[in-house]
């Protein structure tokens, strides 16, 4: 029990952190004797975590000028409308591309409502995690 506990903490942690994210989660967490079902879950929960957090302490965040000034120039350009259109799509294909970390600040930061953002980047990051972690128990029994 304790096994699938710390085994269930890696995924997720490593689905939270900005580097990993479900990338390596997925197949990290399956390669150190998680299962598929368990990894995909645990690494996706956490990678969606980071979401909700950034839309919270997103005002935090743009206190500070440097980042506030940056922030202001791309909301903006004229790529910012072109996402405004389509934003639901955007972070739909979005995620799972650049990350939720960078979806969550692009999102709050074109003004996309926050039911929106957390449930196409809910759907985008499932999916992904799930065909990861088909090819992932795929590539492992084929190749093992």
């Amino acid at each position: 029990m304790l096994e699938y506990i710390w085994l269930s903490f890696s995924a997720w942690f490593m689905g939270f952190f900005p580097l990993f994210e479900i990338y390596l989660a997925i197949p990290g967490a399956m390669a150190m004797g998680l299962d598929m079902g368990s990894a995909v879950v645990w690494a996706s929960l956490g990678n969606f975590l980071a979401i909700p957090i950034i839309v919270f302490f997103y005002d935090q965040l743009s206190k500070v000028k440097r980042i506030n000034k940056y922030f202001d120039k791309l909301s903006h350009s004229r790529f910012s409308h072109n996402i405004r259109k389509g934003s639901f799509m955007f972070v739909l294909i979005a995620t799972p591309i650049v990350g939720a970390w960078a979806v969550a600040v692009l999102g709050k930061l074109f003004g996309m409502e926050r039911g929106k953002l957390f449930f196409s980047s809910a759907i985008s990051i499932t999916l992904y995690g799930v065909l990861l972690g088909v090819l992932t128990e795929f590539g492992i029994n084929t190749f093992f």
